[in-house]
Parts: structure tokens; C-alpha cells; sequence
């Protein structure tokens, strides 16, 4: 069994729109390099690093180098690529959103439906949670959200 985590945190924008999960949602979006889909880039981080194949950044760097505006399910699907997933068993995914802006619980389940979709796994391998920080710092604030993710695969 191997185990991966991701980590991402952005910056709220009402001038994007907010995705999450692959998904296009209600509420302000992020400020970022490609559609901002924390989710996506934590997911992709913990699949990248249970393959021990770096982070998410050394493949789409916030540069040039990368298409603004990107897709985060094209970059899952890049990474999926990366870590040859055709070779790998999901054992099961955590993801936790940590926001004072995006009530979670309501969209969860739809969430987790597009995730499971994307990577071709029996939803009920899904977790995914939110948690407030409680009016603390620049999160509690509501001037940015962030996400950690946590995949455990196994060799196909």
C-alpha cells in the first residue's frame, strides 16, 4: 500500500468562478494561475506523491510554461499519465476543504459523484469534508480557503 497527501491554498477572487471537484459552483472563485480548483491540485499532489513523482508545481509551474486559465481536470488528467494510474488500485480518497466561505456539506456528494467519474473509482472510496477556521487568520477571514487531500493506492 502506499499513501499520498496534497496540499493547496488560494486566495478568493468575485472576479473568477469557483470550481471545486471539476465542478463549476456557486460563491466566489480564486485568484490563480490555472481555474483554481483546489480540490483537483490537493488530489493531484497525493496521487503524484504516492507515486513519489513530485508536486503538482514542477509539472505546471505558475509560469509561462503553463496555460493560464487551465483546467485542473486536464492537469488530473496529465498526472494520471504521470503516475501511470492504469497500474494502481484506489484504495480511498480523504479530502478536506478548510474555508469560512464554502459550505461544503452541500455540495459533498456531488463533489465526490465527478470525482469518482474522473477517475473511474466506485464513489463510496470518496471522502470529502469541510471545516471552518473558527473566524482565524487569513482562512477564518474568509480571504482565502484551502484543501488537504490524502489518496492510499496499491499496485494494480
Amino acid at each position: 500500500m502506499l499513501v499520498g497527501n496534497g496540499f493547496d491554498i488560494h486566495k478568493h477572487s468575485n472576479d473568477e468562478k469557483l470550481v471545486l471537484g471539476g465542478i463549476a459552483v456557486e460563491g466566489p472563485g480564486f485568484e490563480a494561475h490555472s481555474d483554481g480548483d483546489l480540490i483537483l491540485h490537493s488530489l493531484s499532489d497525493a496521487l503524484l506523491g504516492s507515486r513519489a513523482k513530485k508536486d503538482l508545481g514542477f509539472y505546471f509551474p505558475s509560469n509561462e510554461n503553463t496555460p493560464e486559465n487551465i483546467s485542473s481536470v486536464e492537469m488530473l488528467n496529465k498526472v494520471l499519465e504521470i503516475i501511470e494510474y492504469e497500474k494502481i488500485i484506489i484504495n480511498n480518497i480523504d479530502i478536506t476543504v478548510i474555508s469560512q466561505v464554502i459550505n461544503i456539506s452541500k455540495i459533498s456528494d456531488s463533489i465526490a459523484s465527478n470525482i469518482a467519474n474522473l477517475l473511474n473509482v466506485d464513489k463510496n472510496f470518496i471522502n470529502v469534508k469541510g471545516k471552518s477556521f473558527d473566524n482565524l487568520g487569513v482562512i477564518g477571514e474568509g480571504k482565502a480557503s484551502a484543501c488537504f487531500a490524502i489518496v492510499s493506492v496499491k499496485d494494480a
